[in-house]
């Protein structure tokens, strides 16, 4: 859980490299902002996740992302089940990595969730005194601290803007789900990523 006393200094915005903006305690601001949201739902849609080839019997686990941490969780304290909206957003964020192997796989997942917060809204990242690129930044502070506010507020998991291109991501904290909330993984394929 994500305490408003440990960061009230200023935060350094990646947009806008070495200059600072200040805001007096912005994770209460983002808290109150957030726990306002009203929720979407996401009612059988199809996501998609690539892994590596050897993890094609946990594509729906998230222990990696729990053990090593992810734009939208800390290491060691809450996992993260991430997707793509395609499997071109699923190729790019592959490539985004710094060593990308051949063999992939991608899942296609049926998602029902009901309490879904959407950060690719403009209007919530306004309120929240945010835009696109402090969300796609490669510094994670304020993702991981947003996606633990969102968790506290109820949300089931957060549409967001991906950082390898013009695609969404549905980022799925499982352990948050309700009883009418599932994930079934539908349909396993190779992924071709050309590294050109």
């Amino acid at each position: 859980m994500v305490s408003g006393t440990w960061f009230t200094c200023s935060v350094v915005w990646p947009r806008e490299s070495q200059r600072r903006r200040t805001m007096e305690n912005p994770i209460e601001q983002w808290r109150e902002v957030i726990g306002r949201q009203k929720p979407r739902s996401i009612c059988g849609a199809f996501w998609y996740r690539a892994v590596y080839r050897t993890r094609k019997k946990s594509i729906l686990n998230m222990d990696g992302a729990l053990l090593h941490g992810g734009r939208y969780n800390p290491p060691d304290e809450f996992g993260a089940l991430y997707l793509s909206e395609s499997t071109k957003a699923c190729i790019a964020e592959m490539k985004r990595r710094a060593k990308t192997p051949p063999d992939y796989l991608v899942g296609e997942i049926k998602v029902k969730a009901q309490m879904i917060c959407d950060l690719t809204d403009p209007i919530l990242l306004g309120q929240l005194g945010l835009e696109l690129d402090d969300v796609c930044s490669d510094d994670w502070q304020i993702t991981r601290i947003l996606a633990d506010l969102i968790r506290d507020s109820g949300f089931e998991g957060a549409i967001v803007p991906s950082a390898a291109g013009p695609y969404k991501n549905l980022v799925l904290f499982l352990d948050r789900f309700s009883n009418q909330s599932s994930v079934e993984l539908i349909d396993v394929q190779p992924l071709i990523i050309n590294n050109e």
